[in-house]
């Protein structure tokens, strides 16, 4: 949504998807008790998480051959349930120096400078010369905690909206780092184009790829139907949608999706395309009220809602309502998130709700739809129900 907002008005993003060596192993302990004791954590809760740390120790097991006992005085538990928490506070700890400065992308009175989730992060700048900026103080602060950036697998990439590729020469301690025109970041694809091809492109691939692993056994005879669509509904519709809800497609993504589900629902029944079998009565068969498509578009209309009704003072909510200064390009607008949730009141038929005659003619738009989202108790009569054509309700939207 960053990207979409500033390639709106014809502006850069400059990114560097940083990658931390061995991070978990990696932290410092006394220094983590300094840290939690800045943080205003009571001492009776340190001491009693330096307890849970207190002679730690480990061996290695190499074909059934244990080594030598050893001591572990480094990194935070893995498996504890404590552990992202307490890795969550030191990293916030490695972004005080970047905080102070003044950089990063302006978006109204909000600046971003920098997206974490554990030790995945990504520095947001809106130029090469402060992306190094800010990449070599994060550097240096991380070094300070004694954590370690792996340079070769840390990425460098521009989110344009021009065919030629902008040059972005960044470098970590004189290693220069690598430009990419797309990279994986938390199971998604971006691509420097900002446009979601890739992603759905990779779902896909990773759909196909989960049938070839259960194909033996949703062949089997001494599987049931039953059990073959709770694995379809466990496994393969998560694989196919996961991150859809943020997409921003067009019909002939809908189609590559509604096949490759039809694919793999025809191959648990047994059939194939010379059965000349409609699709609807596949999807009878099976027990399938909606498609995938539909499933994905709920899921969009539910992450509206979600979006709409969060709290103000939210970082995800202050993204989602700023404005980027600037002018919007030459050419055709591109659709936007907020574009695609319009398209989907409206080929959805979700009715408008303000008087009962009015519903009957035309469709709920963006501005009704928030109203509805902030009110979910708002009183609606059965002629104004307002019914996709799939049978989503209003409340199925929120």
């Amino acid at each position: 949504m960053i990207a979409e907002k500033f390639l709106a008005k014809n502006q850069m993003v400059f990114c560097a998807f940083m990658d931390l060596e061995k991070a978990y192993d990696r932290v410092d302990r006394d220094l983590l008790w300094q840290i939690l004791n800045s943080f205003g954590l009571s001492a009776g809760l340190i001491q009693a998480l330096e307890s849970l740390y207190r002679d730690c120790s480990a061996c290695v097991r190499i074909n059934g051959v244990y080594s030598d006992w050893f001591d572990i005085h480094k990194g935070v538990r893995q498996g504890c349930v404590a552990s992202p928490w307490l890795f969550n506070l030191f990293m916030d700890s490695c972004l005080q120096n970047l905080k102070v400065e003044k950089c990063g992308l302006r978006m109204g009175e909000l600046t971003v400078k920098c997206l974490l989730y554990a030790d995945d992060q990504v520095i947001l700048a809106s130029s090469a010369a402060e992306l190094q900026m800010m990449v070599t103080l994060m550097n240096g602060s991380l070094k300070e905690r004694g954590m370690k950036v792996n340079a070769s697998k840390t990425k460098v990439m521009v989110f344009e909206r021009e065919e030629s590729k902008t040059i972005c020469e960044i470098r970590i301690e004189g290693e220069l780092i690598e430009q990419v025109d797309e990279f994986v970041y938390l199971g998604c694809v971006f691509s420097r184009d900002g446009r979601y091809d890739k992603d759905i492109e990779r779902r896909v691939n990773a759909k196909n790829r989960v049938n070839g692993a259960l194909h033996s056994i949703v062949k089997s005879q001494n599987v049931s139907k039953k059990a073959r669509m709770a694995i379809h509904n466990a496994v393969v519709v998560p694989t196919l949608t996961y991150g859809s809800e943020s997409w921003v497609w067009q019909k002939k993504h809908e189609s590559k999706i509604n096949a490759v589900e039809m694919r793999s629902l025809r191959s648990m029944l047994g059939l194939n395309l010379n059965d000349r079998v409609r699709n609807c009565v596949i999807r009878e068969e099976c027990g399938l009220q909606d498609d995938v498509v539909t499933r994905i578009k709920k899921g969009m209309l539910r992450w509206f809602g979600h979006v709409e009704r969060m709290n103000e003072e939210r970082v995800t909510k202050k993204i989602y309502v700023a404005e980027v200064n600037g002018r919007v390009g030459k050419g055709r607008p591109r659709r936007k998130f907020i574009d695609q949730i319009g398209d989907l009141l409206e080929t959805g038929q979700i009715r408008s709700t303000l008087n009962r005659r009015g519903c009957m003619r035309r469709c709920m738009d963006v501005k009704e739809a928030r109203a509805v989202c902030q009110d979910r108790q708002m009183e609606i009569c059965s002629l104004c129900l307002p019914l996709w054509v799939t049978g989503v309700s209003v409340y199925g939207m929120v």
